[in-house]
């Protein structure tokens, strides 16, 4: 009993710091573009990264994550970096 009543106040402090933080989002102005250039920097930084990887890394790194899309900006940057 003593749990599920800890539990509910851990789960109403989680809803209302979510509708704090989304209401912060709708209506400053300046949060939302924090929010933005913070991604667009993490996006650019990573994006880095995998301009400085070797091929192979970029392989295992892609397998690692699923994520294909890995392999083709590598690919990208090489030809980028060739001139074509």
């Amino acid at each position: 009993m003593k749990s599920r009543i800890i539990a509910a106040l851990i789960s109403g402090a989680a809803v209302i710091a979510g509708v704090a933080v989304g209401y912060k989002m709708v209506t400053d102005e300046e949060f939302r573009g924090r929010l933005t250039r913070g991604a667009k920097d993490v996006y650019q930084t990573s994006k880095k990264k995998v301009g400085d990887m070797t091929e192979d890394v970029a392989v295992r790194t892609a397998q690692m994550t699923k994520n294909p899309k890995i392999n083709q900006e590598w690919v990208e940057n090489q030809w980028e970096a060739i001139g074509l």
